[in-house]
This record gives C-alpha cells, structure tokens and sequence, in this order.
C-alpha cells in the first residue's frame, strides 16, 4: 500500500525507538537483548537486511537509480523488500517505477531527499532556524517545489535532508515520527568494517572495501576520496578537497539545535563510538534513561494537609525515586513538624524549622534560599507545597535543562483565576483530600508524547544550583511575596533563557499560601499586607510594575535613576508616589498635588517606557507633569545580582 509520510505516524507504538546500524558492535548484543528490542518500534536502513531482526520501519529513501547492484542478490532494495516483509519501507521517489511490482507487495512511502553539505566552520551559536543557510544545497528547487522557506533542517511532511550518510536520513525519519527517546546501534564509525564483514552468507554489495565491498563502486570511491583513508568511518571525514563537517558532529549538531529543544534523548549503545566523543550520551541497550538527582526545596507556612498530597506525588510520580526532598518550616500551627518527624524516614526526607518558629517570618524567597544552600545537588526544583507532581515531570523538564536555562513545569489548575495561555484549567479537585489523583494521572499519562515549549517562568522551576548562587539568591525586601518576579527579572536580564515543556505537569492548588480560600481571614488580611509591602519594594527597586507577556516570560524596561518634586503635597499623595522613584537625578518629575489626576498617576506608572520610547535629553510637560531629562543612563544591569 503506497502511504504518505505523515501516514506513517500511525504506525508508531512506542516513545523508544531504536535505528539500527551496521557496525561490528550490533554482533555484541545477545538473543535475548534482541528479543527485548524487540518490544519497540525500530528503523534499519541501507543493508540492514543482512541481520536477521526485522525492524519496524526500513529507512532506503536515498537508494537511486545511479546504484548500480551487479545482480539482484546484491540489490539493497530486492534483498529489503523480500526480507522484510512486515517493515514500513520509506523509499526514494525515483525507484517507483524500477521496483513499482515488488512494491506493491508491501506498505510503503515515496519521500523526497534534499542532500547537502557543512563545512566545518559553521558558527556555533547559529540559529536553528538560520542553520540550513550555512549548508551548501544539491537543489534549492526543493524548497521552491514545496513552498518552504530555506533555513531550518528540521524534516518535513515533504522531504527529508542527507548528508554525509543514511544515518542521519533515518535519524531525521525518527525525530519526524514523534519518538522521544531514540538510541542508535551500531553506530561505530570507528572504522569501515561492518557486522556483515562477519557473516559469510551476505552479499558482497553490503560488506566493506576489502571484504567484499568492493563491487559498489561508490563505496570505494568515498573511502579513496576520504583524507585518511585508514582511520575512522569516511562519512566522519572531510574529503581531500573539502573539509567537510563529519557524521558524528553533524548529529552532535542536530541534537543541540532540534532534539534538546523538544526534550527527545539522543543516545548511543556502544561506549566506544566515535558519538560519544562528540557528546552524545552513552547508554546500555536496555538501560532506562538516566537523570541526576535533584533537590525539591519546598517551604511551609502550616501547610500540612497541602504537604500531605504533595510530598508522596513526588515520590510516587518522578522518573528518579530518591531526589532529595527538602522542607523549610516557616509556621506551624497545624502539626507540620510532628507529622515531619513521623514521615521522614518513610519518604526520605530533611527538614529544617524557622529558629525564631512562633515569632518572625523567615519569609518565602529566604525559606528557598535556605533549602537551596542545604542541598547537595548540582541542579534544584522550587516547589510549592500546593502542587502535586505528574508522571515523569522531573525527566521531561530535566531534558531541556542545560547552563542558563530555567525550566518550569506546566501548571494544570481548577478553573478559579484567568488563564492567559500559560496553564490548563482543569477540576481534578479544589482540595487537597479531594484530589482526583487517577483522573489527573491519565490526563497526565496522555500529555508525556506532548513536544510543545512555550517561553515563560513560574513555579515549579528547575536550574543549576551554582548559577543561582550566582546571582545572590532572592532579594529579601521581598519577603512574603514578588521574591519570584524580582528573581525572574534578574535572571532575564543575565541572558537565562526560560522554557516551560507542556509535557512537564504539575496540579496546582492555586492561591492556598492567602488564606483566601479556607476562609482564614487574619491570615488573608496578613497576605494582603505582606502583598501591598513587598509590591511596594519591587516598583521602588524596578521602577514598574511585575511585567510579563501572556506566557509569563519577564518584560523589564528601563531602570532611570529618578526623583520627585511634590508641590502642595500632603501625606497620603506622598505614600502614593514615592515608591516610583529612586532618589536619582538623572530625571526629575514635577507636579502640582493640586492638581494631579489619574491620569497623571499613570504617566508616572508607564514613565520608563515612554523615556525607552521617546526620551531625549531636555524638558517637557505630560499632562500635569514636568518631566526633566538630565541623562538616559539606565541602570537594570545593576540589579542583576542581590546583595544581601
């Protein structure tokens, strides 16, 4: 049956995918790692069919009419087709008519390959989508043919992209299909040999120069092209002309700008493949994937029914069962700290109490920062006591961390505050001894193959330890709320780039630390205040408003050192201004108290963003202000780092 690419999805059955290779390597694995392979989906390619394990899909879309095979028992595609009958062949456009009978005989897909090049000199930091620009192209009708821009490498329902080898075609075909977890074997490239070169009954076309190989005459000419010829696989090399970017940095490449993005695990069976040297991560066969352990740092101001939920989440629910979960109990008028003590040993955990517990707030920012100095790990997560971890949300976040990033889960939350696009609203319960953990779990469950990344931050978060540090922690002027947006500020304005994977899920209790929804009202009027002081010490230091796009990534303009004229003023407008000025002389603001509005006030709040925009040296009025401009110095990159 002849299917269109995308048809092939159909067929996918498991997130594991393994491509099958032809080094010597592929003889190590045994009869039963064979039969455990077996229980997901596969992808051979070129002479694969030598073996006799029949893969699940069989990648021959380079094959063309200008190979020439001596005889049918050395054609690749006659030898595949009669071999493997039960495979998904994805075949070159051009061979339908050559082999359009034995193709009928089996499903298969007609697919299109746009061959290029990379010299080795290609920018590191180049965009992914700007990536292709730096390739040299056989055809850039492709591109016209199928109306797509020329740029990313990224396949498509149209074609897919080779170079220096079918190994990456077929590597483009499983990034294509959806896995998330794809492992090469045999992937050598050592060497030429190959696992044929070691079983007498394959043919001559699919052994290597000198065993046998010799009858394919492109074969030999890419070895005698190759610059050294005796040394490692000639697709790992440049040609004696051209240096030409290896295989092996090519897919280092391709992993970096397409398969971290997307959170898919790139990762090679043998040790000693040339892969590894280029930072592709070695993993046994049938080992699972590996993450380090990391640090949950969750504060508690009498938390206890919320914990109760969520501490056994994140041991029933991560990837890696024995990450560090650390407490810091800031108040405790609930039994918090018995229930701590009875339960630690069960779910291995630390916990530590506010020395002055009963009398002063540690605060929210200073409860993190003390759990993320207890820790032990390289990498931490902030978690709120209010959330419960979904399956496997440590490794889908894991996968898209790397230096100057900060990875946040996707909250899923019942339907009490607005969503601008950052959360799913969902009712998996409004408590936590309501909690429908089976519904949220097989929603979860069909959310783990989700590859969409937005950009934006908020609890729960994931980031290297030291680079924390780095920065100083969190400010502690905000000491009960607005600790998150002012780190966030400074972490936007250090170059950390912010992803938040949609496969990463959390439940999330939304707005409990008020009091405003268990009817608590000391508590609640306790929040406001705390809320009111700490927004007050945020537009004091920033200059604005918390500012963020939809999605929650941090917008920070301008930080103007700035001060206030009040003329006729009294006590209440003072309180009022104040807090957007700094004291600084490079602007000044003057107005009227008697005459000041509304939408003076407002000028006021947006008054970074109108100097960004149209500022100049000089005097002006807006409304009933006088606004004089002595310097457009600005002074955000100051606040990166917090003193305490």
């Amino acid at each position: 049956m002849n299917l269109k690419l995308p048809d092939l999805k159909q067929y996918k059955t498991t997130d594991r995918v393994y491509i099958l290779a032809s080094g010597p390597s592929v003889l190590d694995i045994t009869k039963e790692q064979w039969g455990e392979i077996n229980k997901y989906d596969t992808i051979g390619f070129n002479h694969w069919y030598a073996h006799d394990f029949e893969p699940t899909f069989y990648d021959l879309s380079y094959l063309t009419h200008e190979n020439h095979f001596d005889s049918p028992e050395n054609d690749m595609l006659i030898q595949a087709l009669s071999k493997c009958k039960n495979s998904k062949f994805i075949v070159n456009h051009i061979n339908e008519k050559k082999y359009s009978q034995l193709l009928d005989k089996v499903d298969y897909t007609l697919n299109h390959i746009n061959h290029f090049d990379f010299l080795n000199n290609i920018p590191y930091n180049v965009d992914k989508n700007e990536l292709g620009k730096h390739a040299s192209y056989w055809s850039d009708k492709l591109f016209d043919h199928f109306k797509i821009k020329k740029g990313s490498l990224k396949p498509n329902d149209h074609f897919f992209f080779k170079s220096r080898g079918q190994l990456f075609v077929s590597l483009q075909l499983a990034h294509y299909l959806g896995y998330n977890d794809i492992r090469f074997i045999g992937v050598d490239l050592t060497s030429e040999n190959k696992f044929q070169d070691l079983i007498l009954t394959s043919p001559s076309s699919s052994r290597s120069v000198g065993k046998g190989g010799e009858v394919m005459p492109d074969r030999v000419n890419a070895l005698n092209d190759a610059k050294n010829p005796n040394q490692s696989h000639s697709t790992t090399q440049g040609t004696k002309d051209k240096d030409y970017m290896g295989i092996h940095d090519l897919i280092s490449l391709y992993n970096e700008k397409y398969l971290y993005e997307e959170g898919i695990k790139l990762t090679t069976s043998n040790s000693n493949s040339l892969l590894v040297k280029s930072g592709i991560q070695h993993l046994g066969v049938l080992d699972k994937l590996s993450i380090p352990k990391i640090t949950f740092c969750i504060p508690s101001k009498s938390n206890l029914r919320y914990l109760k939920a969520c501490i056994p989440s994140i041991r029933e629910n991560a990837y890696r069962k024995d990450h560090n979960i650390i407490i810091f109990v800031d108040s405790d008028e609930d039994g918090t700290i018995e229930w701590l003590e009875e339960v630690k040993d069960k779910y291995k955990l630390e916990y530590y109490v506010n020395p002055k517990l009963g009398e002063e707030l540690y605060g929210i920012g200073m409860a993190y920062d003390f759990c993320i100095e207890k820790s032990t790990t390289d990498i931490f997560m902030i978690f709120h006591a209010d959330m419960m971890l979904g399956k496997n949300a440590d490794l889908n976040a894991y996968n898209r961390l790397k230096h100057k990033t900060v990875v946040c889960s996707t909250r899923v939350e019942p339907p009490i505050h607005p969503n601008a696009g950052e959360k799913t609203l969902l009712d998996f319960g409004m408590w936590p001894e309501e909690f429908k953990k089976e519904e949220f779990n097989n929603y979860v469950e069909a959310q783990l193959n989700e590859t969409k990344t937005t950009e934006g931050i908020f609890a729960p978060w994931m980031m290297y330890k030291e680079e924390f540090l780095a920065l100083g922690g969190h400010d502690p002027k905000m000491h009960s709320c607005r600790e998150d947006s002012d780190v966030f500020n400074r972490m936007h304005l250090d170059g950390f780039k912010f992803i938040q994977p949609w496969n990463s899920l959390v439940y999330h209790l939304t707005g409990r630390g008020a009091g405003s929804f268990d009817g608590d009202k000391e508590r609640h009027e306790q929040w406001k205040k705390d809320m009111n002081a700490s927004t007050l010490e945020f537009i004091k230091k920033w200059g604005q408003s918390v500012n963020h796009t939809p999605l929650m990534k941090p917008i920070v303009h301008p930080v103007y050192k700035k001060s206030i004229i009040i003329n006729n003023s009294n006590p209440e407008l003072k309180a009022i201004l104040e807090p957007w000025f700094n004291g600084g002389e490079d602007i000044i603001v003057e107005i009227n108290g008697d005459l000041f509005n509304q939408q003076d006030f407002q000028y006021i709040q947006q008054l970074s963003e109108i100097i960004q925009d149209s500022g100049e040296i000089g005097t002006f009025n807006l409304g009933n202000l006088k606004i004089t401009i002595n310097s457009l110095n600005t002074y955000e990159k100051d606040l990166i780092i917090c003193e305490k």
